[in-house]
């Protein structure tokens, strides 16, 4: 049984929400709900949620500021929010989930798909947040949360040599000569990363960072600085050469 805790200031948003769950994800089987922090607080060790639907902006106190409050949790955090993008993107580094206003019932049976599917991590939930809040604080200095098969790894953009689709899965490769295989797949990051204007998709197979790249061979092959040499898809060659170009 899924148990799931509301927050959100408008109650009309609680009611839909609610709606939406009942629909379409029958797991869930328990739903409390809360209009502000103060309320949220007591119902989080009272209920002991499994899911925290949390809307970002209250009155008073922010979804930012409930979880603040909170030392330790086990449960996983799906943010309900029309916040801008700058804050979007942080939570999409951190592999924290979330849900673009109106929620929208396909995407919200998305949402709890992926709970099941990463429960493992539920422990992670503090670190990812914390991951979170340094992401938005300095971007600058953001770090990737990667979701494997077993552990959560952060890593930095300039640590990130290469990403190669493996299935519905993600190798990523590093520069301390390492590799990890993350739970996601490489459109996935491709959309994550792509606001970094560092990466750039070359292959259906490939994600690159451009500060790795050595040369680049006008038959179709991409020479990067740790040796490795990849096949640039014809219909992204165009594409490669003006990023070049540019850059």
């Amino acid at each position: 049984m899924i148990k799931a805790l509301l927050v959100d200031d408008k109650q009309s948003s609680i009611e839909l929400l609610k709606w939406l769950l009942q629909q379409n994800c029958p797991d869930i089987k328990a739903i409390a709900s809360a209009n502000s922090v103060q309320e949220a607080l007591p119902l989080i060790d009272s209920f002991q949620p499994d899911i925290l639907f949390l809307d970002i902006q209250m009155p008073q106190q922010s979804g930012f500021d409930l979880l603040n409050a909170i030392e330790d949790w086990k449960f996983e955090v799906i943010f309900t929010t029309a916040y801008n993008e700058f804050a979007i993107q942080a939570i999409r580094f951190s592999a924290l989930d979330y849900l673009l206003k109106p929620v929208d019932a396909g995407e919200l049976t998305k949402a709890v798909e992926r709970y099941k599917a990463k429960r493992i991590f539920a422990p992670a939930g503090g670190e990812l947040y914390k991951n979170f809040i340094r992401n938005i604080t300095s971007q600058n200095n953001r770090k990737l949360a990667l979701p494997g098969t077993s552990d959560i790894k952060y890593v930095g953009l300039d640590e990130i040599i290469r990403l190669q689709a493996d299935r519905n899965y993600t190798k990523l490769f590093f520069t301390n000569g390492k590799h990890f295989l993350a739970a996601k797949t490489l459109k996935e990051y491709e959309e994550i990363l792509g606001s970094s204007s560092s990466f750039i998709r070359v292959h259906r197979m490939h994600l690159v960072n451009h500060n790795f790249i050595k040369s680049y061979e006008r038959e179709g092959t991409l020479l990067l600085k740790d040796g490795s040499a990849l096949e640039v898809s014809r219909r992204r060659k165009d594409q490669l050469v003006q990023f070049l170009k540019d850059w």
